[in-house]
């Protein structure tokens, strides 16, 4: 696949997955703060883990997909023979641990490279929204100038 192929699919694919993010991020962002405002007067440890929980399972899920995403992609355009091939380089790259034992050829490097930028780009979202959610249930993390 020539350069600009890549760019594009690459471009494409990230675009899809950070809608996934902020898809899941929407939905869930409304959720948890209603229920963090009924229990803000009478709140437990065991209802602020809950909410906590919860909040980073949406997280975990969102980049769970994503990572699927990638690795259909990667299975689907050839990159590998088997599905559990294509999930491990697509965890490897989108967390951007980069192992390095299991490449890609030329005709697909650039568009694998916007696996580790999908990730570097969704991390940061899903730090905002859980660093959002913990300012929301703990108050005194929050800047007090």
């Amino acid at each position: 696949m020539g350069m600009w192929a890549q760019i594009a699919l690459g471009t494409g694919l990230l675009c899809l997955c950070a809608g996934v993010q902020i898809w899941i991020v929407a939905r869930t962002a409304p959720r948890l703060l209603g229920a963090i405002a009924r229990i803000e007067a009478h709140s437990g440890p065991l209802r602020l883990f809950a909410l906590i929980c919860a909040a980073f399972g949406a997280m975990v899920l969102a980049h769970t997909l994503q990572i699927w995403l990638w690795a259909a992609s990667f299975r689907h355009l050839g990159a590998f023979e088997t599905l559990p091939e294509a999930f491990y380089f697509a965890v490897v790259s989108y967390t951007t641990l980069g192992y390095g034992d299991v490449t890609l050829d030329a005709g697909l490097r650039i568009f694998g490279a916007f696996a580790a930028i999908t990730g570097l780009l969704t991390f940061g979202v899903s730090t905002a929204f859980l660093l959002a959610v913990l300012t929301r249930l703990h108050p005194g993390l929050r800047d007090t100038r």
